[in-house]
């Protein structure tokens, strides 16, 4: 029997490219499908968007918020609607590619907890289109160091995963990673190695456009995971931060930590070469290159000890 695949697509006031998203799930192969949308708080334009939706095709189940809540409200407000044992995510501005359910529903076997894969990163002004290719995770330790995935796409298998299986509406920023962290220490996750997903870089209105946003949610997704964190991943976080809001106070405290505490060093090289990375990747149309790189420089450190990884590919 076919398991029943349930996408959670949250809303607000996107109708112009929320019909792309929804239609990019439901021309999916996969036989069993529902899409759960939750309009937060959207204006009528969107309510009537979704009434035809509903009235097209009876796999569009709407849940609605009269005031909007935020993103990660209404994706567990998604969740808890959603029928399926598997779930996955598509953000109202992007699109699922073809072959995209196939795919990561092909690649959960029994014991894997979440499937994801490459995403493609379209930036609208320029019509420029590349492939965001992340490493294998190998788990948890790796997921604290670096957001493997780096990108809410992504198809959870509830029995493996159900227990964390939900947002923390506390976080604005890296509330994605927080989710596949939590999610990989209940289980393997597995890398579909072909794009399966479209980010789509516009100028309309993200949350996450904001430096200050971006960084407190760093701070915060650090808090809340800093005791199962080790020292090195810390001040590895820690300098990221100081980094990214341009802190010099903070920048040269961290230096400090380093020269007295030489096992940081290793942090802080890491941190540089992700720095160099990040800017050589995009000019080779490669923007995963600073992910895969760092991963691979973190190495046997933060593989599980049983030795059982969930993609032995390259």
């Amino acid at each position: 029997m076919t398991e029943l695949l349930s996408v959670v697509i949250p809303t607000h006031d996107r109708p112009d490219r929320l019909g792309a998203a929804v239609a990019s799930v439901l021309d999916q192969d996969h036989p069993a499908l529902e899409v759960v949308i939750v309009d937060d708080g959207s204006q009528p334009a969107t309510a009537e968007l979704l009434d035809r939706l509903t009235a097209d095709d009876r796999r569009v189940v709407v849940v609605r918020h009269d005031e909007p809540q935020g993103a990660s409200a209404a994706r567990n407000a998604g969740i808890a609607a959603a029928r399926g044992e598997l779930i996955g995510f598509c953000d109202d501005d992007d699109v699922w590619l073809p072959g995209a359910a196939v795919a990561t529903v092909g690649a959960l076997s029994p014991g894997t907890g979440m499937a994801y894969g490459y995403h493609q990163v379209n930036v609208e002004a320029t019509g420029r289109l590349v492939t965001f290719r992340p490493p294998p995770c190998t788990g948890a330790e790796l997921m604290r160091w670096i957001n493997v995935p780096s990108i809410l796409f992504g198809v959870a298998r509830r029995d493996r995963v159900g227990p964390e299986l939900a947002f923390d509406p506390d976080l604005v920023t890296s509330e994605d990673w927080d989710l596949w962290l939590r999610c990989a220490e209940l289980a393997p996750l597995v890398l579909v190695p072909t794009p399966v997903y479209r980010y789509v870089q516009h100028t309309g209105t993200r949350v996450t456009t904001s430096l200050s946003t971006h960084a407190d949610g760093h701070r915060r997704f650090l808090e809340k995971h800093r005791a199962s964190m080790t020292p090195a991943c810390i001040a590895h976080h820690e300098l990221a931060d100081a980094l990214a809001t341009r802190d010099r106070r903070a920048g040269i405290a961290q230096l400090e930590a380093v020269v007295h505490h030489p096992a940081n060093l290793g942090s802080a090289a890491l941190l540089a070469g992700q720095l160099v990375a990040t800017r050589v990747g995009p000019r080779r149309d490669d923007p995963g290159l600073s992910l895969r790189l760092a991963a691979r420089a973190l190495g046997p450190a933060t593989r599980p000890r049983t030795g059982h990884g969930p993609w032995r590919g390259r």
